[in-house]
This record gives C-alpha cells, sequence and structure tokens, in this order.
C-alpha cells in the first residue's frame, strides 16, 4: 500500500474516530465519516466495505497501539511492580491525552453486541485481539504472588487490564472522567498481590 493509500486510510480512520465519538454506531452513517474526513463515499468503500468493518478496523488499531505499548513496557524491566506501575501510568496517560479512544471503544463493542450479525464479527475481533493479550502476558512471565501462588503473567496481566478497563469504562459510559486516584489504587492492589 503506498503513502497516499495509507494517508487517506488514517483520515478515514480518524473522521470515523470523531463521528463514532458523537453518536452511537448505529446513529453514524458513511455519509457522515465521507464529510468529515473529505473523502468521497465509493472511496471509503474501497479500504472499507461496510461501516462494520470500519468500526473493526477503528477498535484493532486502538487495542493493537495499547498491546504494543504494554508489550514495550514489559521489556523494559523484569521487576515486576514497576512493570504494573508503568502499565497504570501508561493507561492515566492514555486517557488524559484522549479518552475518546474508550468512549469509541465501549460504544462500537456495545452496538454491536445488539446484533447478530455484528455480534459474530466483534467475537471474533475479541478473539484476535485475546491472542495479542495472551502474547503479552507469555512475555510478561510467570508471577508469583504474596501467598506463594505462581500465576502465568497472561492471567495476572489480563486480570488487570480487564480491572483498569472496567474502571475506566464505568466512569465513561456515566459521562465522568475516571479518577487517577482511582487506577493508581488498582496498580497499588496489584502490585500488594505479588512478591
Amino acid at each position: 500500500m503506498d503513502i497516499e493509500n495509507i494517508d487517506k486510510k488514517e483520515i478515514i480512520l480518524e473522521a470515523a474516530r470523531d463521528i463514532f465519538f458523537k453518536k452511537s454506531f448505529y446513529e453514524a452513517t458513511m455519509d457522515d465519516i465521507a464529510q468529515l474526513s473529505g473523502i468521497k463515499k465509493p472511496t471509503i468503500y474501497y479500504y472499507f466495505p461496510s461501516k462494520i468493518d470500519l468500526a473493526l478496523q477503528l477498535m484493532e488499531v486502538n487495542v493493537k497501539n495499547i498491546f504494543e505499548k504494554i508489550n514495550k513496557i514489559i521489556s523494559t524491566t523484569n521487576n515486576v511492580k514497576q512493570r504494573i506501575k508503568t502499565i497504570v501510568e501508561f493507561y492515566i496517560n492514555l486517557l488524559e491525552e484522549n479518552s475518546k479512544i474508550f468512549i469509541v471503544m465501549q460504544r462500537i463493542g456495545y452496538d454491536f453486541m445488539q446484533k447478530e450479525d455484528s455480534k459474530k464479527k466483534i467475537n471474533e475481533l475479541f478473539e484476535k485481539l485475546r491472542k495479542k493479550q495472551k502474547e503479552a502476558g507469555d512475555l510478561f512471565g510467570e508471577v508469583i504472588l504474596c501467598s506463594g501462588k505462581r500465576v502465568s503473567g497472561d492471567l495476572f496481566l489480563y486480570s488487570m487490564i480487564a480491572a483498569l478497563g472496567r474502571a475506566i469504562f464505568e466512569n465513561v459510559s456515566q459521562g465522568k472522567k475516571p479518577k487517577k486516584d482511582d487506577l493508581l489504587v488498582i496498580g497499588d492492589i496489584f502490585i500488594a498481590a505479588v512478591k
């Protein structure tokens, strides 16, 4: 794919992010995205055969970026407590820089679960993303809890990300900004759990 195609695709995804932020997936139209992006609708359909495919690509890009950053964090230190602290800080910074990402992902995920055709596609995406998360967990390595019990890095990382995600989405779905202190406390809970 040449630079012009990559740029157009990025412009379309950015416009879709803005539209899905303002409207639900089902309220948003490809016309809205075409108007905001300045790219004609047939060109959008060239890159994304349907609105569902566009929304899935948007979610996949966002989650992929998050896991790439988590993988980098994991590789910077072997200290589990430092990894936890840095991952929590990363989520806090991401929220402060662009809470729109979390709102859009929540909105698309919720809307997709309402209809069978999109529910099947989002479950396929979640399975694909779960594999990425498992890779990050394998990279994280086995974790020894304070009790002496050993747990896989996959389970530990999955639990921590789920806890952070739940706290973020709970607030975002109510139109509130997640509290930094709440996310730090979640980090403290996971730090306290490990040896």
